[in-house]
């Protein structure tokens, strides 16, 4: 096969919008139900965040080969004493997502924010740590089957000596866009694109997911980025890995892609909407549990801690709250015996479990 030559932004001639008009508007509809149940949850919005941050760095990492759950990625965090390069991969993807987060306030998304998330992605000694960290690729790069040569491969992005300029052409078309077409069908264009360029020797799946809820964030489309796919996409990843190559064919396949990009954001919102429902009734219950049982103001900032991080120790809930460590102490075992959390039981650095809300979020 030959490098592949992509089209350049904007493709307005390629798009159809009556082709995925009603998925737009269900997608649309939906996301912005999502921001006002996340805006108005019992549960702090920043508190959902983490976990649902934590578990989008779980899918996507997921959709490249990482075998780890979300269980083990909660208990790596706390004791990173056993070397887990998985775990470590996703965390990587985690810290390169709030990476993302506060960088939008000083620049705009561009080649300079993408490599740094690339660095961020490939340190700590996980697989791809020596394929040119932060740059973009000098050579050419191919994608297919495990075990496939430049000639029997999938697919061949662009010549290497390339990348520069279609990166660039991405970039203006992320900040200046010239057609007239909503936000989450551009960001469906972006990310096919950058997938397309695969400017990287590594990562450039995790980096393309990561774009997608800066730059529905970036454009004000969401409060915050907290528009995560990765799941519904590692789910259908067969069917996202065939459409996105039909992007790069003549046809349909740019408003095929597009249609499945808008069902995945809709099937995705809404199962977020009825998660915020079950969390927020959790949260209510096991406050009320948790402050008949424990007498103290503490109480709400204990619960929200364990919320925020469902695997802990006491270091973690210490360092969350303020509460001082013999306080937290007492108060988890308390917990404990009233079954409302559950620990591996060990003498040094024991870890607590709050099922309640791990069975709601795995």
């Amino acid at each position: 096969m030959k490098p592949f030559k992509p089209f350049e932004l904007p493709i307005e001639e390629q798009i159809n919008p009556m082709e995925f008009y009603n998925e737009l508007i269900n997608a649309s509809t939906n996301v912005g139900k999502y921001q006002i149940m996340l805006k108005k949850s019992k549960v702090n919005e920043y508190f959902l965040i983490t976990p649902f941050s934590l578990q989008e760095a779980v899918q996507s990492s997921k959709i490249e080969g990482t075998q780890v759950t979300f269980d083990e990625v909660l208990e790596f965090d706390i004791d990173k004493n056993e070397k887990n390069n998985d775990a470590q991969e996703v965390l990587n993807y985690y810290d390169a997502l709030n990476y993302g987060e506060s960088a939008l306030e000083k620049y705009p998304i561009s080649t300079r924010l993408f490599k740094k998330l690339h660095e961020i992605l490939m340190s700590n000694g996980v697989r791809g740590q020596n394929r040119a960290p932060g740059e973009y690729r000098s050579i050419q790069n191919f994608i297919g089957p495990e075990g496939c040569t430049l000639e029997t491969a999938t697919f061949v992005p662009p010549q290497p000596q390339l990348v520069d300029s279609y990166m660039s052409n991405l970039e203006n078309y992320i900040n200046n866009p010239n057609d007239n077409l909503q936000s989450l069908v551009r960001i469906a264009i972006i990310h096919a694109q950058f997938e397309t360029i695969h400017p990287f020797l590594d990562g450039n799946g995790r980096i393309g997911r990561i774009l997608i809820p800066l730059y529905l964030y970036d454009v004000n489309l969401i409060n915050s980025p907290n528009l995560f796919i990765s799941e519904v996409l590692e789910k259908d990843k067969h069917k996202y890995y065939r459409l996105l190559n039909g992007t790069r064919k003549e046809g349909n396949g740019w408003n095929e892609w597009i249609k499945f990009f808008l069902q995945s954001v809709n099937k995705q919102v809404l199962k977020n909407i009825e998660l915020i429902e079950e969390i927020d009734n959790l949260y209510e219950r096991d406050l009320e549990n948790a402050m008949n049982l424990i007498n103290s103001t503490n109480v709400v900032d204990l619960i929200k801690a364990m919320f925020q991080k469902p695997i802990f120790n006491v270091k973690t809930i210490s360092s969350l709250t303020g509460i001082h460590d013999s306080t937290c102490r007492r108060y988890l075992s308390t917990l404990e015996d009233e079954k409302v959390i559950f620990s591996d039981n060990k003498m040094r650095n024991r870890k607590y479990y709050y099922y309640n809300l791990l069975d709601l979020l795995r």
